[in-house]
């Protein structure tokens, strides 16, 4: 039995193979993940889908794998990969928009929540993706824009910051030191390693990827490669705790890299780690906190290396400006603010690394700016990431009122964050 009046949050893994749905429900200790099948720990639910032939009948994940063995029709898998590519998918001799088939998919699967919560208590749902490209995003908005739950909160993703999440969730006497995440599956082992800068403030994380092959490998060949593995990544600092997720770990083969891995330091197995720690991540985003506010920032790929802003005066006192927030993923970062422009043609913005090394003001020329009186000119700054290290500063002359009609002129001007400026 559940309770319908708490909110819910999901967190939602996935992959070319397959997904795995986890959820939260507020005031629980932890996030739960839906089974996908009868054994109550089987998380991964495939990722394809069946259609039958001659009718318009569709099946998802184990049921697709099911009906595909005893009616006629065809099978489809890739779904994540085909959407990226977004070419048309040939399914028993009709076309179909691969963005449509991943949404069915998506929608189908998040319908077994409806088990245990109440799918309108939903407040937000992130989605976590092996790599979280530009194009991946625009597959995901796309494709969550047709799933209905307008009144929740989407978020996206990569797989690190699914695994800061859900380290930073356990006790901490689990993540004093570096943690290590063993991903093995289709003789690909992806080792990540989860360290933290305790030198900053806030405290800076760091969650670094490396790919091993580990193919044509059987037995005490695997456990001797597994083994390898584990020298070239644990032995490079202390580690607190180690965890193995993914089919390849399916057996009893991994004895000597086991005994290995678990000296000094605690070992854990399981295959949900991807979707709770999106669950927590969404928590983190719908809490509305500020990255200063925070005692540990998740620094990836895929996040601004630094807070821009500038000193502005705010009657009589000094302040400082926030424009971009360091830590936040840098194709969401975007934010408009007007300031009156003290004198002159020009004003400054300081870029500060999230290390505080190197810290750098740069100033933002307006040439051929209309000629005006000391603080007679107001001027909008919307500051936009390109990329993760070119920012752009459009700034519009919006005039000051009766004094001084703004005059619309807009000028671009582009930031290297690491050193080089341009136009």
């Amino acid at each position: 039995m559940f309770e319908f009046n708490r909110s819910v949050i999901v967190g939602y893994d996935l992959s070319n193979e397959y997904a795995q749905i986890s959820y939260y429900v507020e005031g629980d200790p932890i996030a739960k993940t839906i089974s996908a099948g009868k054994d109550e720990e089987q998380y991964c639910m495939p990722l394809c889908l069946f259609k039958r032939s001659e009718v318009n009948q569709w099946f998802v994940g184990e049921d697709a794998l099911s009906y595909s063995k005893v009616e006629e029709g065809e099978l489809v898998w890739e779904l994540f990969d085909r959407a990226l590519i977004g070419e048309p998918v040939k399914v028993v001799s009709e076309m179909f928009d691969p963005l449509a088939l991943l949404a069915l998919y998506i929608k189908r699967t998040l319908n077994l929540l409806t088990n245990v919560v109440n799918k309108n208590n939903i407040v937000g749902i992130m989605f976590t993706v092996p790599d979280l490209s530009v194009r991946a995003i625009e597959v995901l908005e796309v494709v969550t824009a047709s799933l209905g739950y307008k009144s929740a909160k989407i978020g996206f993703i990569g797989r690190e910051e699914s695994i800061f999440y859900y380290v930073v969730n356990q006790p901490r006497e689990l993540w004093g030191h570096d943690v290590m995440v063993y991903d093995y599956h289709n003789d690909i082992l992806n080792s990540y390693t989860f360290k933290l800068n305790r030198i900053t403030r806030p405290v800076v994380s760091f969650v670094d990827k490396e790919e091993f092959v580990l193919r044509d490998v059987e037995g005490e060949e695997r456990d001797s490669a597994f083994l390898d593995v584990i020298h070239k990544t644990v032995d490079r600092g202390v580690v607190s705790c180690a965890y193995l997720i993914g089919d390849g770990f399916l057996g009893d083969w991994c004895v000597e890299s086991l005994r290995e891995l678990c000296r000094n330091r605690r070992s854990f197995r399981g295959n949900n780690l991807y979707s709770r720690g999106a669950c927590y991540a969404m928590q983190d985003r719908l809490s509305g906190k500020r990255n200063e506010e925070k005692s540990i920032v998740f620094l990836g790929k895929d996040k601004l290396k630094a807070n821009i802003g500038m000193d502005v005066r705010r009657g009589r006192e000094d302040s400082y400006l926030a424009l971009l927030d360091g830590g936040e993923n840098w194709f969401d970062s975007k934010k408009r603010a007007e300031v009156i422009l003290d004198k002159g043609n020009s004003f400054t913005i300081r870029i500060t690394p999230l290390d505080g090394r190197n810290v750098r003001n740069v100033e933002i020329v307006l040439d051929g700016l209309n000629e005006h009186e000391p603080k007679t000119v107001r001027l909008r700054i919307e500051a936009i990431m390109e990329s993760e290290d070119i920012l752009r500063i459009n700034v519009t002359d919006l005039g000051f009122g009766e004094f001084y009609k703004g005059s619309g002129q807009l000028f671009t001007r582009t930031v290297s964050l690491s050193g080089s400026e341009g136009e």
